[in-house]
This record gives structure tokens, C-alpha cells and sequence, in this order.
């Protein structure tokens, strides 16, 4: 990315800094967070989730896209279920579940993926709902700036481009000089230059950078194109978690904010054009805060693969100083009504916040061999839900998630599920 340092790009080392100086002053003391659960709580709870999992999974398995359907109909009771879910179960203000599915989210989502199905007709159902997480953070984003939820250009593309790359990197099937042969090519092609694609992932990743030039000029907004080189050389430096060479932690420490924090970082280029510093400042953050909660996430799977990050490097009573630091560093970031003012603003960081912590909790439960139990005991006070039925639950998610890409690899139906469930409402 050297012979590219006269182009206008974020100062993503001043940004990295910021956030690391964040994370090392966050405590990793347990969190004192403002709900906590009773046993009788979570009984109650158990019930209600597996009732929700229960007619979750009958109206998914029961929609057929058929004219005698109506769709509206469909998507209402989708939406009143998940509606009492979050209310009933998680405990999430009524207004903030709202405005996540009567707030434009679910147009939003409807339309990503009618957009992606028709850019590529081959793209899998896995790679379409990845793409569709940084559709939401985008979204999000939107909000904190006071913008209208909507799916611009850059959105799609953005969205789209990232998981065409992961794959390719991450595709133990092709060798590393042609994986850095396309990387060079994608990095020229982010900046400016006239580039061939040579293979048809080529032409897809140069058609999508085309549909974010067509909506930013490069000339008026160059941190939009600084910001997405920022993001590809992450990216490539991002390999090195899963070579054999040995890393620190404090390298991975920086490789993960760099890499989450170059995404979203991306991500508030796109939506705004422009940042401040203290917009920018907290958006790298919010990106390695979402890295580490996708690491808790995927521990089993990078443990398989031999990929290094913070949570598979060491366990024990280390992963628990990372996890209470990472609800710590939650609470800190989006409690911060400096950055993003706004009564929206402030409604959706707290929507944000909260969910992240139940995330952060539900994966310590599907990873509980990482810790004492003890330390479980004293986190699952702060779930809605028992552990165990959260590792159930998740099985379960698993099992229907496979029904329905069997279901969908017969009867191509995610558009017209998705466009009823943008029609149904909450009223």
C-alpha cells in the first residue's frame, strides 16, 4: 500500500492507538452490568424462548410462497413473535425493538437480498446473510448520524465485497501467489488505477467498487477510497493469523483492531462521506469491539483451523479477563453520547450495547469449556436464560438453519420471505 501514501487515507495507526489505549485502560474486572436475572426469572424465561424457538421454526418451515399466501399476514406474525421475544425474554425496550423492525431494517434487508440475488445468482445463502451483518452495521451507522435507513450503492457493495474476499482468502484450495496476484489487483483497482479482471471473482469485486464510484466521486470524497484500501491491506496483514509463524498476543491485538477497526471504519466513509475525528475515532472502535465479539463467536471453528486470535491463543482465566473486559469496553464505548448526539442516536447505541452483551454471554455459555465454573455461574446471573438452554437453543438454530437451506436449495424462496417480512407490521 506504500506507492498509495499520496492518495488521502485515514490515519488508521492515530486510530488504532486510540483504541488499544481504550482497551488496556477498560477493566477486565467481572462488569457490574444493570439487569440481573433471578433463578425463577430464567425457569420462566426457558419456557418462553423454546415456545419461541418452537413457532419460530413452524412459520419459517410452513411458508411456501404460494398465491393463495398472504404474505403480509405472514410477515406480522414473524414480527410479533420476535417482537415479544425481545420484549418478553430479552428484556429490550418496546420503542427499540420497533424501530428494528418497523424502522426500515427489514426493508433494507428484503432489498439486499433481492439486489444480491440478482448481481449473482450463485451466491450461497451463508455468504448472503454475512454480507447482510455489515448491511445492519451500516444501518446502524446511519442512525448515529441521523441519516434515513436506506440501501444506497455503497451499502450493496461494500457489503458484498468482503465476503467474496474472506472466501477467496480463506479457500484452502488455491494457491497463496494467486491469492496475492488478486489482492494486487483489488488494491490497484481501490485506487484509482485502470485494472483487467482476469477471473470472474475479479470482475464481480471490480463491478462492486464500480457501483461505489458511481455513488462517491473519488475526487470529492477521498477518504472513502483511503478507507477502503485501509480495510484490503487489513485484510491481507489479517493472513498472518492463519499462517504457521508465531504471533504475540499483543501482535494479534493489533491485527484484530486493525482489521475490525479498518471494516466499520469503511463503513462510516460510506454512509457520511466524511468523519470527524472523533467520528472516526469511535467507529474503529465499535469495529474491534464487533471483531472480538465475532472471535468469541467463532472459537471452535478457529481452533480447527489453527487461526489465532485472542480467545484461541489461551483460555482459562485469561479468556475470562478478555470477555469481562469486552462487556466493559461495550458499556464505555456505546454509553458515550458525546460521539453521535441525538435522542435516535442514543436509542440505537443502547440497542446495540445491549444486544452485544447477550451476545457475549450466549457465547461464553456454547464455549463454556474456556472457563472456570465459577466464573460461568456468576455470568449466567446476567442472562435471561439458563446456559444450558442456550447451548440448546443454539443446537437447535443449527438444525433449522440446515432444514431451511435444504428447503431453499429446492424452492429458491429467501426473496418472497423476506419481502413479507418487510410487509408485515407491528400495528
Amino acid at each position: 500500500m506504500e506507492k498509495y501514501m499520496a492518495l488521502k487515507t485515514p490515519d488508521t495507526e492515530r486510530l488504532r492507538r486510540i483504541c488499544l489505549e481504550m482497551w488496556d485502560s477498560t477493566p477486565d474486572s467481572f462488569p457490574s452490568l444493570d439487569r440481573r436475572f433471578t433463578d425463577s426469572d430464567r425457569a420462566a424465561n426457558n419456557s418462553r424462548i423454546k415456545k419461541f424457538m418452537g413457532e419460530f421454526a413452524g412459520l419459517v418451515a410452513g411458508f411456501d410462497g404460494r398465491p393463495g399466501e398472504d404474505p403480509a399476514r405472514w410477515g406480522s406474525c414473524l414480527k410479533k413473535l420476535i417482537y415479544d421475544c425481545g420484549v418478553g425474554v430479552a428484556g429490550f425496550d418496546g420503542a427499540d425493538m420497533r424501530l428494528l423492525l418497523d424502522g426500515g431494517f427489514s426493508d433494507v434487508t428484503a432489498g439486499f437480498i433481492e439486489q444480491a440475488r440478482a448481481f449473482d445468482l450463485s451466491v450461497k445463502l451463508d455468504d448472503i446473510l454475512q454480507a447482510l451483518r455489515n448491511v445492519w452495521i451500516m444501518n446502524c451507522i446511519q442512525v448515529f448520524a441521523g441519516i434515513d435507513i436506506r440501501l444506497t450503492p455503497s451499502v450493496f457493495a461494500y457489503s458484498m465485497l468482503y465476503p467474496y474476499t474472506d472466501n477467496f482468502i480463506d479457500a484452502g484450495g488455491i494457491s497463496e501467489t494467486r491469492k496475492q496476484e488478486t489482492n494486487i489487483r483489488l488494491e490497484k483497482r481501490l485506487a484509482g488505477e485502470p485494472v483487467e479482471a482476469v477471473t470472474p471473482l475479479e470482475n464481480r469485486l471490480f463491478r462492486l467498487v464500480e457501483m461505489i464510484e458511481d455513488e462517491h466521486d473519488r475526487k470529492l470524497r477521498p477518504m472513502v477510497y483511503g478507507s477502503l484500501l485501509g480495510i484490503h491491506s487489513a485484510q491481507v496483514r489479517s493472513m498472518r493469523q492463519d499462517n504457521g509463524s508465531p504471533l504475540s498476543l499483543g501482535e494479534i491485538r493489533e491485527i484484530s483492531a486493525e482489521k475490525g477497526g479498518c471494516s466499520v471504519l469503511a463503513d462510516g466513509y460510506l454512509v457520511k462521506g466524511s468523519l470527524s475525528e472523533d467520528e472516526a475515532a469511535f467507529i474503529f472502535s465499535f469495529g474491534f469491539l464487533l471483531q472480538l465479539v465475532d472471535d468469541l463467536q467463532d472459537v471452535p471453528a478457529d481452533r480447527r483451523n489453527g487461526h489465532k486470535t485472542l480467545f484461541t491463543v489461551n483460555g482459562g482465566s485469561f479468556a475470562q479477563g478478555v470477555v469481562n473486559r469486552l462487556i466493559n469496553f461495550a458499556c464505555r464505548l456505546l454509553g458515550n453520547d458525546g460521539v453521535f448526539p441525538g435522542s435516535m442516536a442514543s436509542r440505537m447505541k443502547r440497542m446495540v450495547k445491549d444486544s452485544i452483551i447477550l451476545l457475549i454471554i450466549a457465547a461464553a455459555a456454547c464455549n463454556s469449556g474456556m472457563f472456570d465454573n465459577a466464573y460461568l455461574k456468576n455470568l449466567e446471573e446476567y442472562s435471561p436464560v439458563d446456559f444450558k438452554t442456550i447451548v440448546d437453543c443454539q443446537k437447535r438454530i443449527n438444525r433449522e438453519y440446515a432444514r431451511l437451506k435444504a428447503k431453499l436449495a429446492v424452492r429458491p424462496l429467501e426473496i418472497r420471505m423476506a419481502r413479507a417480512f418487510a410487509a408485515g407490521t407491528l400495528d
